[in-house]
């Protein structure tokens, strides 16, 4: 697991693959998900021309914890990270929890993102009605308990234990939960993935899951003001945020156009094969 040490002391794992001498696309994994959330054969990454860099956000893996962390901290260490790999522009690529991060990484750096690309992007929650269309009951609790943090520690810490030991089984749940998900999340090649990277996720007993939902509340600035190119993809069957989410993030921001829909697709639908070339494809583009 490569590590960079940061000027405080903090460390953020990360990983490469796909064509070193791609195009530089930095993915932002998932609320709950980790560096190794990626598809598992590097042929379609390199295919597709891209050098894929996926990193723990703090908290999370090998990452450092940061209590307290905003979005933008982590355009810092991203900053960071890319000076340490010898990068200039890139292009960012997030998915779900990973979408706000993604576009604070281009409100910060500005003309050093060349582009963006969402998947399943989880929007601001600062508009009337914005929490109806988060339809997972879970993600709802938690942002319940913001005001008593301590308890979603106590109970991320008990939820974490469980879950690490069998992965297999978390994961198999989480596609009882989600039909639309299933097929992806039970694929015999996208299978062993999903457990390895969601059990790395939670080493630090879900205390990065936390800080990324308690990051949420208050992004720090507005999608209007991320002015870089977009493209954006959703399934359109998504049983953890409402499609209706991605349509109205899409609206607000300037260099999007109509999104890409992904027809019987959930909200892992972009870990299908098809759909991971789709993405890396459309990250690739950005950066000729």
């Amino acid at each position: 697991m490569p590590l960079i040490e940061l000027q405080d002391g903090r460390s953020i794992a990360y990983e490469q693959s796909g064509d070193p001498n791609g195009v530089p696309v930095l993915f932002q994994h998932g609320t709950g998900d980790s560096r190794l959330a990626r598809h598992p054969d590097e042929a379609l990454t390199t295919a597709a021309g891209v050098r894929l860099i996926t990193a723990d956000r703090p908290g999370v893996g090998g990452s450092t914890r940061v209590a307290e962390r905003t979005l933008l901290d982590w355009s810092a260490d991203v900053e960071s990270l890319t000076a340490h790999l010898g990068i200039g522009r890139f292009v960012v690529v997030g998915w779900s929890g990973g979408g706000p991060h993604a576009l604070a990484v281009a409100h910060r750096l500005g003309d050093r993102v060349s582009g963006i690309v969402l998947a399943s992007p989880l929007a601001p929650l600062d508009r009337p009605g914005a929490r109806d269309l988060v339809l997972n009951k879970d993600l709802r609790e938690i942002w319940g308990l913001r005001h008593a943090k301590w308890v979603a520690a106590l109970a991320g810490r008990i939820e974490s234990r469980s879950a690490r030991k069998d992965p297999d089984a978390f994961v198999a749940e989480l596609a009882k939960s989600a039909p639309a998900d299933a097929p992806v999340l039970t694929d015999p090649g996208l299978e062993p993935m999903f457990a390895a990277e969601m059990d790395e996720a939670l080493a630090q007993h879900g205390s990065g899951v936390l800080d990324d939902m308690w990051a949420f509340l208050d992004w720090g600035f507005n999608p209007e003001e991320v002015t870089q190119p977009v493209a954006l993809f959703l399934g359109d069957a998504d049983e953890i945020l409402a499609p209706d989410m991605y349509r109205g993030l899409a609206e607000r921001l300037p260099g999007a156009g109509p999104p890409r829909e992904w027809p019987g697709g959930g909200h892992y639908a972009l870990f299908a094969r098809e759909r991971w070339r789709e993405l890396m494809e459309a990250a690739a583009a950005f950066g000729g």
